[in-house]
């Protein structure tokens, strides 16, 4: 056996690790008055990037990110759920020739100007039958509306966004101060709320659950398919009540809600990641799981412009002397399930989402040069099973390990 099909081989052996705390939901925009009210939710497990192939590296590249408006209004449908796709400059572009980096300064910040369109994926459900109903394809407009501009921010800053939440979290619990703090500096409103839902029809009960809740146990949900409806007890609207008063106690109910369920997600994927074990260890004591001691032993040294030359243009970030180069590769299939108020499950489609990272932590050396000082690897999935996400990471572990064509 040649020593390519050897690393190869290595690396699909190990391929079960821990996955990335990241199945959090936002809340990203409310507005309207009572009767009208609307909410929207943003899902923060996946930015994508919609860049055309030739036109990757260049100033400018489209990310996406996934948006749902959940409607009290009963002449408006249950939900509408975007795929909502942005222009952002890119942090560095890459010249391919000479693996040069110059840097645009200029980012986009909640409140700026936005370029978007809605994307393919994109549907709505019918608040007359349940069904849902695919949106059309937009062109690509401008706009500086609240949701649209701090989604923008969000998807054109995902790295940081993404930096953000992860050092927030500290073991089971999380730091909001610290958090709104980070994202302040995107233009985002330090109190956003984060919570542990991520698809459209957990939006739908959140909103119903915990900000019209008033309507909801007064029994005047817009319900002209008849699939909600069902009459409260007395004991149910009195502990539900109850429930709602307590937390008053501490803070608004709505936000209240908010941290339990982020803090149950966090909880829930501590629980799961500590049950795993991996091998190794990074010079501050944590731990590395197989396939990231595999690529350490590969590329700890190695120029950055070899990652390009292998990999391609990654999703690049620069924070204080150190640089991060990522690359993902996800797979995804769309669908939704539909609850009635009290939790039952009463229709869908089934859908599904997976998504695998690398991402290359370069320093300089004594001469200047940024070599690979780390590697972080990832891998998350919903209701796709694992084998969806091992296939992604086979795949940028094959073309990770082509490291023998540079010699």
């Amino acid at each position: 056996m040649d020593k390519k099909n050897f690393i190869f081989m290595m690396f699909s052996t190990f391929l079960l690790f821990p996955q990335e705390i990241s199945a959090f939901g936002a809340v990203l925009h409310y507005q309207g008055e009572v009767d009208d009210r609307e909410a929207y939710f943003a899902d923060l497990r996946v930015i994508s990037n919609r860049t055309d192939a030739d036109k990757l590296g260049g100033a400018t590249e489209i990310k996406e990110i996934d948006v749902t408006a959940v409607y009290e209004n009963p002449n408006k449908p249950e939900f509408v759920h975007m795929k909502l796709q942005f222009e952002c400059q890119n942090a560095f572009s890459i010249d391919m020739s000479t693996h040069k980096l110059s840097e645009n300064t200029k980012k986009i910040k909640a409140g700026d100007t936005v370029k978007f369109r809605i994307g393919p994926g994109s549907y709505k459900l019918r608040r007359s039958d349940l069904k849902s109903e695919p949106l059309n394809v937009s062109d690509w407009k401008t706009s500086n509306a609240p949701m649209l501009s701090k989604a923008g921010a969000i998807a054109c800053n995902s790295i940081e966004f993404d930096q953000a939440l992860h050092a927030a979290i500290k073991g089971n619990d999380f730091d909001f101060d610290g958090f709104g703090n980070r994202i302040s500096k995107l233009g985002l409103p330090s109190d956003m709320m984060l919570i542990g839902q991520t698809l459209p029809p957990d939006f739908l009960d959140f909103a119903w659950r915990q900000f019209w809740w008033e309507k909801l146990f007064a029994g005047e949900r817009p319900d002209p398919s008849g699939k909600w409806h069902k009459k409260v007890s007395k004991a149910e609207k009195e502990a539900a009540i109850k429930q709602l008063e307590e937390m008053q106690n501490k803070i608004k109910p709505e936000v209240e809600a908010a941290k339990q369920s982020l803090m149950a997600g966090i909880k829930k994927s501590q629980t799961e990641m500590a049950a795993l074990k991996s091998s190794g260890k990074r010079a501050d004591g944590s731990k590395l799981t197989p396939i990231e001691s595999n690529l350490i032993l590969l590329w700890k040294g190695r120029p950055e412009k070899d990652i390009v030359t292998i990999m391609g243009n990654p999703a690049f970030n620069q924070a204080g002397d150190s640089r991060f180069l990522r690359y993902t590769k996800y797979w995804e299939k769309q669908g939704f399930m539909a609850y009635n108020a009290y939790g039952n499950a009463i229709g869908g489609e089934v859908g599904g989402y997976a998504e695998c990272f690398v991402e290359f932590k370069t320093k300089q050396d004594d001469k200047g040069e940024w070599r690979v000082d780390d590697i972080l690897v990832r891998s998350n999935y919903e209701d796709a099973g694992l084998g969806r996400t091992k296939g992604l990471c086979q795949d940028l572990a094959q073309q990770a390990s082509q490291i023998e064509s540079l010699r």
